[in-house]
C-alpha cells in the first residue's frame, strides 16, 4: 500500500496476541493486518498475562482503582526494542500500563502511544448492574458494585493520561474515549476476514455462539427464549455454543426447544454452523466492543438475525437487512429464518452486508491517514486537542 515503512512496535499479553483464538485474537488480528497494510513495520513486545499471588490478593481487594503494576521485565524489554528498532509508534493491545506510558512519555517524547481498544470495561460493569437491576423492584446497589464501577473509570482515566489516541470497535466508543480524556479516537470498522461454508441446513435450526457468564450475552439469550415461547414452531430449535456449561444447562432446562452443545473446536463448530438455517445474535444493551462473532457469521454466509446493538461496530445497511429493537420483533426474525426453504432468500440479505463492509485496504487507509494526522501530537501532556473523524463508509472493491 506505501513505500515508507514505519517502525512500530505493539505490547499486548502473549495470549491475546496469538494468531488464533477467540474475539479477543480475532480484534487484535484485525488491528495488527491493518496497521501492516497502513505501511508500519510491527515489532511484538509481550508479557504473562498471570498475576503474582500478592498482585491478585491486592486487585481482589482494592478493585482496579490502584494501577496495575507493569508486568517483570516487560519495561526493560520494551526499551530495548525501542532503541533497536527506533519506532515512531508504540500501541498498546488493550492494556495499558500506567507506569510505563508515563515512562515512555518522559524519555521518549516523540513515540507516540496509542490504545488497541477491544472495549471500555466500565461500560459492562455498569451493564452487569443494570440487568440486576431489571431483574428485581427492590434491588439496591451494593458498596462494593460502586466502588467497583468508580475504580474501573478512574483506572481507565489514568491508564489514558498519556496516550495520543485510540482506535475503537464502535462509532459509541469513540465518545466514550473522549469522555475519559483521550486525546483523539477513531472508529475502525469490522472487515470480514472468513469464508462462505459449504450448506447443508436442516429445517427449523437455529444457532447461537455466546460467552455466556457474559452478562449481555445471557441477558439477550433469556429475552430472546421468552419471547420464542409464544408462537414458537415445533421445528424451531435453538441450538447454543459457549461456555460455561452450567449457564447452557439451564436455559436447555428451561426452555425445550434449546439444544445446548457446549464448547466445539473450530473444525466442529464450522460444521454445525453448514446446517444452520441462520445465526441469532440476540443483544439489548449497548455493550462494550463489538460482536466479533457476528463477522465470521457473516462470512460463512449465514442468514442473520440481531438487534441494533448486536451490530453495532459494523458498517449495516438496516434497509436490506433489518435489526431489531425489542425480544419479539428479534423473535419473529429467527421465526421467519428458521425455515430451510427460505434459506437463499436471507442469504442474499447477509451477501449485501458482506458486499459494503470495508475492505481492508481502505481500513488500512483511514487509519493511516488518522495516525499521521498532525492533530495527533507526541510529546508531553498538557494541551490535549480534540477534533471529530468520520467513520469509514467504504464499498467493496
Amino acid at each position: 500500500m506505501v513505500a515508507e515503512k514505519i517502525p512500530a512496535l505493539i505490547i499486548g499479553a502473549a495470549g491475546s496476541l496469538r494468531p488464533s483464538g477467540g474475539g479477543v485474537q480475532r480484534c487484535n488480528l484485525e488491528f495488527m493486518a491493518a496497521l501492516d497494510v497502513a505501511g508500519f513495520e510491527i515489532s511484538k513486545v509481550t508479557y504473562d498475562q498471570r498475576r503474582s499471588i500478592p498482585e491478585r490478593v491486592r486487585l481482589k481487594i482494592a478493585g482496579t482503582v490502584a494501577p496495575v503494576s507493569t508486568p517483570r521485565g516487560l519495561e526493560a524489554a520494551v526499551f530495548e526494542m525501542l532503541r533497536t528498532s527506533e519506532a515512531r509508534f508504540v500501541f498498546f493491545a488493550q492494556d495499558v500500563f500506567h507506569g510505563l506510558s508515563r515512562r515512555i512519555m518522559e524519555a521518549s517524547p516523540r513515540v507516540n502511544q496509542v490504545l488497541l481498544s477491544l472495549g471500555v470495561e466500565s461500560l459492562d460493569v455498569a451493564i452487569a448492574e443494570q440487568i440486576r437491576a431489571s431483574r428485581s423492584l427492590t434491588h439496591r446497589p451494593s458498596a462494593r458494585s460502586a466502588y467497583r464501577l468508580g475504580g474501573q473509570v478512574l483506572s481507565e482515566i489514568t491508564q489514558r493520561r498519556w496516550l495520543q489516541a485510540a482506535l475503537t470497535l464502535s462509532p459509541f466508543e469513540v465518545e466514550v474515549e473522549r469522555w475519559l480524556g483521550t486525546r483523539a479516537a477513531l472508529w475502525v470498522p469490522r472487515t470480514i476476514m472468513d469464508r462462505p461454508l459449504p450448506f447443508s441446513t436442516v429445517d427449523g435450526r437455529v444457532g447461537c455462539v455466546s460467552t455466556l457468564n457474559h452478562p449481555p450475552n445471557l441477558d439477550g439469550l433469556d429475552r430472546l427464549c421468552q419471547a420464542l415461547v409464544v408462537g414458537r414452531s415445533e421445528q424451531l430449535r435453538l441450538r447454543i455454543v459457549g461456555t460455561p456449561d452450567s449457564d447452557g444447562q439451564a436455559l436447555a432446562r428451561r426452555f425445550p426447544f434449546v439444544e445446548y452443545l457446549g464448547w466445539l473446536d473450530d473444525k466442529s463448530l464450522r460444521s454445525e454452523a453448514s446446517t444452520w438455517c441462520c445465526f441469532a445474535h440476540p443483544l439489548f444493551v449497548k455493550a462494550k466492543g463489538c460482536s466479533t462473532k457476528l463477522g465470521v457469521a457473516l462470512g460463512w454466509g449465514l442468514p442473520i438475525a440481531t438487534t441494533v446493538h448486536g451490530a453495532r461496530g459494523y458498517v449495516w445497511d438496516a434497509g436490506r437487512l433489518p435489526l431489531a429493537s425489542t425480544p419479539d420483533e428479534l423473535a419473529d426474525f429467527v421465526r421467519e429464518r428458521s425455515r430451510a426453504d427460505r434459506f437463499a432468500t436471507f442469504q442474499q440479505q447477509t451477501q449485501v452486508i458482506v458486499n459494503q463492509t470495508p475492505t481492508l485496504a481502505s481500513v488500512a487507509e483511514h487509519m493511516r491517514a488518522f495516525l499521521l494526522n498532525p492533530v495527533i501530537p507526541a510529546g508531553k501532556a498538557g494541551s490535549r486537542p480534540m477534533r471529530a473523524f468520520d467513520p469509514v463508509v467504504a464499498n467493496q472493491e
